[in-house]
């Protein structure tokens, strides 16, 4: 406005010619209105001294529009319409009261110039034709601007109050939605289900942080615009499965239609868990379960066929004492009493394995160990093209049952052997943390297709022609005995590594390694 009015004045005193109408006073008032308002707009936009400069800058304005009004003709001038601008300006600053203390200002200060101008006390400049100061036209413009200065005050008072209720609701509703957006950003990404949501073209738009860890596992680098339909059937289906990393990660997931306002589609929702270790409790429980039925069975074979053996055996001891046979018929007794005794000792051994006694654990020097059973196996013809590399820590002591530490290695060994007759190495490496001791035992042979490794530590499953298939299942069953856990991780041409983990005993339990002069096994 003052922009504008300087340049009326410049074009005003063009036309009149210069120095017909003094304009000087004019040029230097608004100029300096010009820059107090710049200063104050600075001020206000970077907040330095904004109270100083805001309280001014009303009273400034009301100051240079009277300034402006004794240049232009005092009561009658045309530019006592800039008062209600200060009033407005006023209105923006400090609302209704701002309003009102501006027009109440503008009232006092306008007011006093006509009395004075009317009283003859000072004498306006007056550039354009005026009427005169009659009393009766004096009273009337006073009391039409005084009028005009207080209604624009009530009006933009109420309209400040109104907008300043506005942003202050404006400011809440935006706070509130900002608290919703971070409140569903926290929950989303405390989820530890993946979701990731995805566009008509199954390609991702967003994506927590759960379902960046799960699918990293999997070597899947999830980002904006990956393509899902790679990895997951998004046709539907309120739950499926997903078997990645060769069945390292089993993913479950659900798949639901994603739509906006008025229930158009837009894509879907993937939201998927990790099943990987309930597949594989599931598999232990079906295991156990299995191994109940079994022990159940034991338990009846036990009862049925070792009291019978019990007698048949002592029956031919007695007819053998009696008739005392030679000959043929002695090697015909002798056969009798051997496998008699044999088909008891498997009985016996099929009943340890269903109703295995509880584990003696005393400290293990494992390096030991495996040199004394690879001696061991090594003395079977059967053994002589298998290889063990013992790797074992000599000062690592494992406190375990050394029996069935032993018995645990020699079926490791043995099926190593069988799955690779032509020769094998075995490789058998431990490590002690702070939690539990880790051993391992690695073939170069030729590994196990997935749905044999599925079921390798079943009882009575068997590839071997003649496999009894109790091997590795004695072995997992050492490892329950242990409170061990053990994992299989084999594929076909890449051999087969069997990973235990032995848990440390309790703190202030001393771990000690046997004495050398004391009796092991």
């Amino acid at each position: 406005m003052l922009g504008v009015l300087l340049a009326m004045a410049a074009a005003f005193q063009a036309q009149r010619g210069a120095g017909t109408v003094p304009l000087a006073g004019f040029f230097g008032l608004t100029a300096a209105a010009f820059g107090f308002t710049l200063v104050s707009l600075w001020a206000l936009r970077t907040g330095a001294a904004v109270s100083v400069w805001a309280r001014c800058q009303p009273g400034w304005d009301v100051l240079y529009t009277t300034g402006l009004v004794f240049l232009t003709g005092g009561v009658f001038s045309p530019f006592v319409t800039l008062y209600p601008l200060a009033i407005v300006g006023g209105a923006l600053l400090f609302h209704r009261r701002g309003s009102l203390s501006t027009a109440t200002g503008s009232s006092l200060a306008y007011a006093g110039l006509a009395a004075l101008q009317y009283t003859g006390l000072i004498r306006p400049l007056n550039p354009f034709p005026l009427p005169g100061l009659e009393t009766g036209r004096v009273l009337v413009q006073l009391a039409f601007n005084l009028t005009a200065f207080y209604a624009v005050a009530l009006l933009a008072g109420y309209l400040a109050e109104e907008l300043r209720r506005t942003g202050e609701r404006l400011e809440e509703a935006r706070a509130e939605a900002l608290d919703l957006a971070l409140l569903k950003d926290s929950i989303l990404e405390s989820l530890g289900s993946g979701l990731v949501a995805v566009d008509r073209d199954g390609r991702a738009l967003f994506y927590n942080r759960a379902a960046e860890e799960l699918l990293a596992r999997a070597g899947f680098g999830l980002r904006p615009g990956a393509d899902m339909g790679t990895l997951f059937d998004l046709s539907g289906g309120s739950r499926n499965e997903v078997v990645l990393d060769g069945g390292a990660l089993v993913l479950g997931y659900s798949v639901s239609p994603l739509r906006g306002r008025g229930g158009a589609f837009q894509g879907r929702i993937l939201i998927f868990q990790d099943l990987t270790q309930v597949k594989r409790l599931e598999e232990e429980l079906r295991r156990q379960d299995r191994l109940a039925a079994i022990g159940r069975l034991a338990a009846g074979l036990a009862h049925e066929i070792r009291n019978p053996l019990g007698s048949l055996s002592g029956s031919v001891q007695v007819l053998r004492q009696t008739l005392a046979p030679e000959g043929d018929d002695a090697a015909l007794f002798d056969i009798v009493l051997r496998e008699t005794e044999r088909l008891n000792r498997l009985v016996t051994n099929f009943l340890h394995y269903a109703r295995p006694g509880r584990a003696t654990v005393g400290p293990v020097q494992l390096r030991d160990l495996v040199d004394e059973v690879a001696f061991f196996f090594a003395q079977d013809e059967e053994a002589r093209d298998l290889r063990v590399h013992n790797r074992v820590p000599a000062d690592l002591v494992l406190r375990a049952d050394r029996a069935q530490m032993e018995q645990l290695l020699l079926n490791l060994f043995r099926n190593s052997r069988d799955a690779a007759p032509a020769g094998v190495e075995v490789t058998v490496e431990a490590r002690a943390g702070p939690e539990a001791v880790e051993l391992v035992v690695r073939d170069n042979g030729p590994g196990m297709p997935p749905d044999v490794a599925e079921r390798a530590f079943d009882p009575f499953f068997s590839r071997k022609p003649g496999g009894t298939g109790l091997g590795l299942a004695t072995v997992h069953r050492i490892a329950e005995n242990h409170g061990a856990s053990v994992r299989l991780d084999t594929a076909p041409g890449r051999g087969a590594a069997f990973r235990f983990r032995f848990p440390r005993p309790e703190p202030g339990i001393r771990e000690e390694a046997p004495r050398h002069d004391e009796p092991q096994g």
